[in-house]
């Protein structure tokens, strides 16, 4: 875009030869303000400069902007055959930076040298341009940065576009990832334009832009997964070019599986058949291309949801199951894009899954970047939304091969929409659901949030059971509910302080490919099809409060879930994945949850091990010490423990208990007194011994409290498990293998008439612990001797 506005001076002093020069630089409005331009913020470049030429030479301007390729504005002849000097100024953009700081700008005259001028070393002229604010804005709000911090930058990831042709030759794509590999895997397109650019070219070049530029200076768009590398099929002549032959869709599909993309950008709209099965979801071309990519081939299918006037439902590609639809947010980022075409579907099912980010005035990748202006703004439509998440997955499968987590598509889906924030309605109304409508109708989950998929990806995966406030499972589910099985559930504890919790759940729709022409390859010839026979799955998920259901998702024809609950109240919380009885289903299904909640849960406290000490002896049982996964109240410790006597069902008559807490976890010592027990005279080693027999220590739930005041779930019982570890005492018994034998006769020798200072006492044959074994002690190992319990 071109906006001029120029004046002219004459100055009465009259020029002996031609010579320009610029005297000042400026960033701009649209309307020539001088402004500070915000990360993010489309700005002119404008120029000032004198002129004292009596001839008609044209010239060239040019503006280098933060070292970028030089964009050389038309000619002019500003100024002419005027004699005398005259004063002009000429403005040309738009450029964009994409982080605050400061850049250099370099406008030069006369850049081809048409004027013969007196003095050719002044015209050109650098400022520096001060950009403000932080990073663009559709970057800040998803918390871009905080994805390439802590997922990654999209290392060993394949991303693949089928659209229009995708212009690869943008300086800001070409190259090699950081491990020294091509960033292009390969591309299926025409090679039309420019030093072997394609035409048709608009749209994919500015679409993946988001995803995978990477810029050559500090300020330049750095897309969501820069290190990625990528592949590209033209299937989509948008520009209308007269004579472009493009392939089928189907062909597209297949040659971006062929060069292994694992995650596929597609940002348009399009079916064969009728708008009836597009609604539906049902078409063969593209619905269940696409569900069969993910379903079949695990790859990570990301549609937007179209924006045609002249469909008011989704309609194919978004409209299929096993994606994810991605939606878009009007330009102030806080209500859902009106022009979108939102769910539900023709058969009740929820879309888009969520929103990606703006889908207007978004900043990007130009295809005209040739003329020097490589990015630029004012991109629109939930084209520009969708790539937002296909970037957030190529991190996320950077980050999980690298730390060899799963990356099933199922799962990939759960975390990336269980991390939406939920936003307004573009009417202005705050995010619903229902029980059998699991999404907001316009906004599916919310916005795309990054940090949040970062904490529950990196949770680790968790098994039904007890588990964290965070985190992830990917996991089987067999049997039904009205079989007396098929549920999952999962204990995240005792609310302490109260918040809320999203919940999303999600599994696939069986879709299978009919290799026409038996190639081995997706091509025009297939087709894609659903057996009547393999019947999609129906998976509830439900939240409970002291058992007491609080949150239920548990529609019919989607195959996702999802909960929202604000404000928790106390009280214990469990989740449950159902598996209800769908006739021809099948025994089991597959399935990925993702659950983030910001309340604070306790679980209860725990025995994690008894200690009878490390010897194997029972000789004397003088200790026991009991460590518990959390710190627990001393208080009520006194009265938590009880032991007694098996064999001669006797209750230990005092325990003593000592506590210390270390590394938020509480260590319990138990010394016994009175009832079976055995008086000696030392302590520690020396100290009291349970008597002879078998033992059972219980452990009372009600006295042991945890964080939050929370008790121990039930009470807790050792008798010991392995031989060596059993919970007994035998007195003479050294091995621990409950009797007095020719062994511990032999180990009694050793020790016999030795005291504590010297090196081969025993403190386990000192019956009475007075320091020495000596003949009373001998006595008491006599008359145990070949004896056995």
């Amino acid at each position: 875009m071109i906006v001029t506005a120029p004046t002219s001076s004459a100055d009465p002093e009259k020029a002996s030869s031609a010579n320009l020069f610029p005297t000042a630089a400026y960033p701009v409005d649209g309307n020539n303000n001088v402004i500070v331009p915000q990360a993010g913020e489309p700005f002119f470049v404008r120029v000032e400069f004198t002129y004292d030429n009596p001839l008609h030479d044209a010239y060239s301007i040019g503006r280098t902007v933060n070292s970028n390729p030089q964009h050389v504005s038309p000619p002019i002849t500003w100024g002419s055959g005027l004699a005398g000097r005259t004063t002009w100024y000429h403005f040309w953009g738009t450029w964009v930076m994409h982080q605050a700081g400061t850049y250099p700008i370099t406008v030069t005259l006369d850049v081809g040298n048409t004027i013969d001028e007196s003095n050719e070393s002044d015209n050109s002229i650098t400022v520096d341009l001060t950009v403000g604010g932080d990073i663009t804005h559709e970057w800040a709000l998803v918390e871009a940065e905080q994805g390439h911090a802590l997922l990654g930058d999209g290392t060993d990831v394949i991303v693949g576009t089928m659209d229009d042709a995708f212009d690869f030759n943008h300086p800001w794509f070409t190259g090699t990832d950081s491990v020294g590999r091509d960033r292009l895997v390969a591309s299926s397109q025409n090679t039309d334009g420019p030093g072997d650019s394609p035409v048709n070219a608009n749209h994919a070049t500015a679409v993946m832009g988001i995803v995978l530029a990477s810029g050559d200076n500090g300020g330049d768009v750095t897309g969501l997964a820069p290190d990625a590398r990528y592949v590209t099929a033209e299937f989509i002549n948008r520009a209308q070019v007269p004579g472009l032959n493009v392939q089928d869709v189907f062909d597209a599909a297949g040659f971006l599986v062929d060069n292994g993309a694992e995650v596929i950008n597609m940002s348009w709209s399009w079916w064969a058949g009728s708008a009836t099965d597009s609604y539906l979801g049902e078409t063969s071309k593209t619905n269940l291309l696409v569900d069969y990519l993910s379903y079949g081939l695990d790859i990570v299918a990301v549609p937007a949801v179209n924006q045609l006037s002249n469909h008011l439902r989704p309609t194919a590609p978004g409209s299929s199951r096993n994606v994810i639809t991605v939606g878009g947010l009007r330009e102030t980022l806080d209500r859902a894009w009106s022009q979108q075409d939102y769910g539900p579907t023709l058969d009740g099912r929820s879309k888009p899954d969520l929103l990606g980010n703006a889908a207007v005035d978004v900043v990007s990748t130009r295809s005209d970047w040739r003329d020097g202006r490589l990015a630029g703004g004012g991109f629109g439509g939930t084209s520009f939304a969708a790539p937002f998440v296909t970037g957030a997955v190529a991190q996320m499968l950077d980050f999980g091969k690298r730390n060899q987590l799963t990356t099933d598509h199922r799962l990939i889906k759960a975390i990336v929409m269980n991390s939406g924030i939920k936003t307004l309605d573009a009417d202005g109304s705050p995010w619903s659901n229902t029980i059998t409508r699991p999404l907001d109708n316009q906004q599916g989950t919310g916005v795309l949030n990054l940090s949040r998929v970062h904490q529950m990806y990196s949770a680790g995966q968790q098994a039904p059971g007890q588990v964290a406030a965070i985190g992830y499972d990917f996991g089987d589910l067999a049997g039904t509910v009205e079989s007396g099985s098929g549920v999952a559930t999962y204990d995240l504890g005792h609310v302490t302080t109260g918040g809320e919790i999203d919940v999303t759940l999600t599994w696939d729709r069986h879709t299978f490919w009919n290799d026409a022409n038996s190639n081995g390859r997706i091509d025009a010839a297939d087709s894609f099809y659903v057996d009547p026979n393999d019947a999609q799955d129906n998976l509830d998920l439900v939240l409970l409060r002291d058992s007491v259901p609080v949150a239920r998702s548990e529609s019919t024809v989607d195959n996702v879930e999802h909960l929202h609950l604000t404000n928790l109240q106390p009280g214990r919380y469990e989740l449950q994945v159902i598996r209800r009885d769908v006739p021809n289903s099948g025994n089991d299904e597959t399935y990925a949850l993702a659950w983030h909640s910001d309340a604070s849960f306790t679980q209860p406290p725990k025995v994690t091990s008894v200690d009878l000490g490390q010897s194997p002896s029972r000789s004397q049982v003088t200790e026991l010490t009991v460590e518990f996964d959390q710190t627990v109240d001393h208080t009520a410790l006194d009265n938590a423990f009880v032991v007694t006597n098996l064999t001669t069902q006797t209750r230990v008559g005092q325990i003593r208990v000592t506590a210390t807490d270390t590394a938020n976890a509480t260590t319990v010592k138990l010394t016994f007194d009175g009832a079976s027990t055995e008086p000696r005279r030392g302590t520690g080693a020396l100290g009291n011994s349970l008597a002879d027999g078998r033992y059972e220590l219980r452990i009372l739930s009600g006295q042991i409290l945890g964080l939050g005041g929370i008790a121990m779930s039930q009470d807790y019982l050792f008798t010991g498990s392995a031989e060596t570890d059993d919970f007994f005492r035998l007195f003479g018994d050294t091995d621990g293998d409950k009797d007095v034998d020719g062994q511990d006769y032999g180990r009694f020798g050793l020790t016999f008439l030795r005291n504590s200072l010297g090196p081969n006492f025993n403190p386990q044959l000192d019956f009475d612990g007075d320091g020495d074994v000596d003949g009373q002690d001998y006595g008491h190992f006599g008359v145990r001797f070949l004896t056995s319990l």
